[in-house]
């Protein structure tokens, strides 16, 4: 869904985000794994509104089937990375790559002087982290990638990609991955 269509309809974000847990649910997760799921899309939503300078173009999706949950956010707007230049303590950075592992740590913000920034992120990708079987955050010429391996750590790298504009992050969560096979009915 474009997110333009939130400023249109008074009820197409409500709406959105309510047939996003359901479908969640329906694929086999708890109600909080559903409800998690949703924060992290408002949470990632939000940020594009805030950072992107292109609200325009910025898209959220999510897609579930049987045993699986995805979602995506999306814009094409600054990056992560000139949005994190605005500021004067990160106006040295040059690396998109460095870029997103920053705008990945807890209390990192462009908008830096405000202590209470920058604190939604990390509790987003910790707690997808531990349900998702993968991860993957895409801004400028590099990618984040997170994946869970088959014995519960997650392997971490960034890499170097083709340019991109804007920021894209995809997430796909299986029950599979949070649960033992016999606990899904």
């Amino acid at each position: 869904m474009r997110v333009e269509d939130f400023a249109t309809d008074d009820t197409a974000e409500t709406d959105f985000y309510i047939r996003a847990r359901r479908a969640a649910k329906f694929a086999g997760f708890q109600n909080a794994e559903a409800a998690q799921f949703v924060a992290a899309i408002v949470e990632l939503y939000n940020n594009v509104v805030e950072h992107s300078g292109a609200v325009s173009s910025a898209y959220v999706a999510f897609a579930a089937y049987e045993r699986c949950f995805e979602f995506i956010v999306a814009d094409a707007g600054i990056g992560v990375l000139e949005s994190l230049k605005s500021c004067p303590k990160f106006a040295s950075l040059s690396d998109c790559g460095s870029a997103l592992e920053l705008a990945l740590t807890e209390g990192v913000s462009r908008l830096a002087i405000d202590p209470d920034r920058g604190r939604g992120f990390r509790p987003i990708f910790v707690g997808l982290a531990n349900v998702s079987e993968s991860l993957r955050f895409r801004s400028g010429d590099h990618a984040r990638e997170l994946k869970r391996l088959e014995d519960g750590t997650i392997h971490a790298v960034t890499a170097q990609k083709s340019e991109l504009m804007g920021f894209f992050c995809s997430v796909r969560c299986s029950p599979s991955a949070y649960f033992n096979d016999q606990d899904i009915k």
